[in-house]
């Protein structure tokens, strides 16, 4: 069950880090549109580190 949560959380994770990246690129600095995605930037991130330590303990709890 950790392992569906942690591969959830990469798909998830880089999903939104890598459309909010592309949003930062597109909007100008200064505007909200671009802190916002700048924030969403950072819990992508997070989340996709989460995800991956989630996959990397269910697999070394597998061996």
């Amino acid at each position: 069950m950790l392992l569906l949560i942690g591969r959830f959380g990469l798909f998830v994770g880089a999903f939104l880090t890598l459309a909010c990246t592309l949003m930062v690129v597109i909007t100008s600095p200064g505007t909200a549109e671009f802190v916002i995605s700048v924030v969403t930037v950072g819990v992508g991130l997070a989340v996709l580190s989460l995800g991956l330590l989630a996959v990397l303990l269910e697999r070394k709890r597998q061996e």
